[in-house]
């Protein structure tokens, strides 16, 4: 927190947006998450009737004491933003399924359109990106914190932001599965990029690209 200074600004938080676009948040039935890091999972208590969905490696992790890495998955998931009871749910995984190359992508059940969790692994024991099929055909993959500065999957040789490579390297479960999953990431934008259009949760450049008419121009070198 003393790290990130986050806005501590309840009007940004999802419950409140929901409202402003005139729904009842009574009404969300389903969260499909990357991971259950502690600043994914602070709205949870939000929705306590809604079930939450991740990947099956991910829910294996923070329910089974025998998992690897449930201490350390645990550790990352607040007491209190689990204390209500979370519906938490694997995704229906099989084995055999690809998306676009990357294996063991898992379908998100209960939901009309599709939706899937797509490994990613490194950041956490099972983190995943979500995958959105659109209208048209073309998907739409939030990657969570595979990387969180768009030039480490925009640029060649990659290149991370002094500010957030501590955060990444402070939580990771596997450095090499990250450099790996960076690696892919970028193949899939360069082979891929006319279906599928990739995010990070944490770049503010990036996500102005995708929101706003007037983007905010990423800095030339990380850190301006």
């Amino acid at each position: 927190m003393a790290y990130a200074q986050p806005a501590r600004d309840p009007e940004e938080s999802a419950l409140r947006q929901i409202v402003r676009l005139g729904l009842d948040p009574r009404d969300v039935r389903h969260l499909v998450l990357t991971h259950l890091h502690r600043d994914h999972t602070g709205g949870l208590p939000d929705f306590p009737g809604a079930r939450v969905h991740v990947h099956p490696a991910e829910y294996r992790a923070v329910t089974d004491p025998a998992d690897p890495h449930h201490r350390h998955s645990l550790d990352r998931f607040l007491p209190a933003h689990r204390a209500h009871g979370p519906l938490l749910t694997p995704a229906v995984a099989d084995g055999s399924a690809e998306w676009f190359g990357f294996p063991g992508a898992a379908r998100v059940a209960g939901l009309a359109g599709e939706v899937l969790l797509v490994p990613l692994p490194g950041h956490s024991a099972g983190h995943a990106g979500v995958a959105v099929r659109d209208g048209a055909g073309r998907w739409l993959l939030h990657a969570g914190d595979a990387y969180l500065y768009h030039g480490e999957i925009e640029r060649t040789p990659p290149s991370a932001h002094p500010a957030f490579a501590p955060v990444q390297q402070g939580a990771q479960t596997d450095a090499g599965a990250v450099r790996a999953t960076r690696d892919r990431l970028r193949a899939l934008r360069r082979d891929h990029g006319d279906r599928v259009t990739v995010f990070s949760a944490h770049d503010p450049w990036e996500w102005a690209r995708l929101t706003t008419p007037t983007p905010l121009p990423a800095p030339a070198h990380p850190g301006d």
